[in-house]
């Protein structure tokens, strides 16, 4: 039995789903298991007796964690040690997810799991602080880091950008800003490697879409071949321009390059340019576009 923690949310519905395919057995739960309570994860831990538990739970509104610390906090420090706690206390495998955003965007090389850690924000700074009592309170955890994600479920990027196309002329997109976009098929693919091998190969992990651009390359590119699907029917003019024409409350990183050597090593996971999962994620929605 695997339980997925944050069932709801982009990642974890498409997780459950593709789990469900190749035959495993999953519980979901979201905000009707309090992560803040530990009486309420052990309930819930009895109930399903659970051999793995995936925790795609988090607090991500970047912006607005700026003004909202202790909640952002709250969640990503406090909900997640109380799921390493239930984790660790029925010596359980914990595959817990974070992000980039743990680093402060400096480097201009891809980041390997042993790089030195220095959020910008207080979302970053909250991931971080829940990595932490994870590694400090469990045996047993995969930390996966990943970066730019999107997917059939939920507000992102790549549903934005589509939205905006449709309806606009013209757009700006910030060309600062370097990463590599990740599809969330792709991520619970290796998770599902994961648990499916029953690795005991614990520790931190990095993983995104190979290859890297910025979001005005990203927009560029989910234009183009939006176009091709037939997906974008009007004329929509790309523009790149600096994070500073559009300022937000959080700083992001500048870059976020993540090295998935680890990843291909230990698990022997092929990972697939970005613009090819682009591709095959398109493909999957264009129909109900």
């Amino acid at each position: 039995m695997i339980w997925i923690i944050g069932n709801h949310g982009m990642l974890g519905r498409e997780l459950q789903e593709l789990l469900r395919k190749e035959g495993l057995e999953t519980i979901g739960t979201d905000l009707e298991v309090d992560i803040l309570s530990r009486l309420s994860l052990e309930i819930q831990f009895q109930k399903c007796q659970p051999d793995w538990i995936i925790n795609c739970s988090a607090y991500t509104a970047v912006d607005k964690a700026e003004n909202d610390r202790e909640y952002a906090y709250r969640i990503n420090e406090e909900g997640v040690g109380n799921i390493a706690w239930v984790a660790q206390s029925h010596n359980v495998p914990l595959v817990h997810i974070s992000t980039d955003y743990v680093f402060d965007g400096t480097s201009d090389i891809p980041l390997t799991e042993s790089a030195a850690t220095s959020p910008i924000g207080v979302y970053g700074a909250s991931k971080l602080a829940g990595e932490e009592l994870i590694r400090k309170m469990c045996n047993k955890y995969f930390i996966i880091r990943t970066a730019w994600l999107y997917g059939q479920f939920g507000t992102n990027f790549v549903y934005t950008m589509l939205n905006l196309m449709k309806s606009k002329p013209s757009l700006k997109v910030v060309n600062d800003q370097k990463g590599t976009p990740t599809w969330t098929k792709d991520l619970s693919g290796l998770i599902s490697r994961i648990i499916g091998s029953n690795s005991r190969d614990y520790g931190l992990y990095h993983f995104s879409g190979e290859g890297e651009c910025s979001w005005f390359d990203f927009a560029s590119e989910i234009y183009c071949q939006g176009r091709e699907k037939g997906m974008i029917q009007n004329d929509c003019t790309i523009s790149p321009c600096s994070s500073d024409e559009y300022p937000t409350a959080a700083r992001r990183p500048s870059c976020s390059l993540l090295s998935k050597e680890k990843v291909k090593t230990n698990f022997q996971f092929g990972i697939a340019p970005w613009e090819i999962s682009l591709n095959q994620f398109l493909e999957e929605i264009k129909d109900a576009q």
